[in-house]
């Protein structure tokens, strides 16, 4: 499985299952199965975090940090308030590049 369909499974459970039913069925198929693009402890952390409602921000954290990455480009900012990864909108990147 590749990371990405981690977060297509997140959201496409969720018509029938609450956030945190979605976590722990997520985390039980992540001890079963390994997960190409980010290392499991990473995503098992990111399935435990809390502060973001939607995982697919969670995960783009969790793999922006492993590759030590200094900002989130977006345009959903307030999507990562909870995040350790400055969130940022593209003209503000933009604006930081050309200098």
């Amino acid at each position: 499985m590749v990371a990405h369909s981690i977060s297509n499974i997140f959201f496409i459970l969720r018509k029938d299952y609450t956030i945190k039913e979605r976590r722990e069925i997520l985390s039980s198929l992540c001890t079963i199965f390994d997960v190409e693009g980010i290392d499991k402890v990473k995503l098992l952390s990111g399935l435990a975090n809390e502060d973001f409602t939607d995982f697919e921000e969670c995960l783009q954290m969790e793999c922006a940090k492993s590759y030590g990455a200094e900002y989130i480009v977006t345009r959903n900012v307030s999507d990562y308030l909870g995040s350790d990864i400055k969130a940022i909108l593209p003209s503000e990147y933009l604006g930081y590049a050309m200098f």
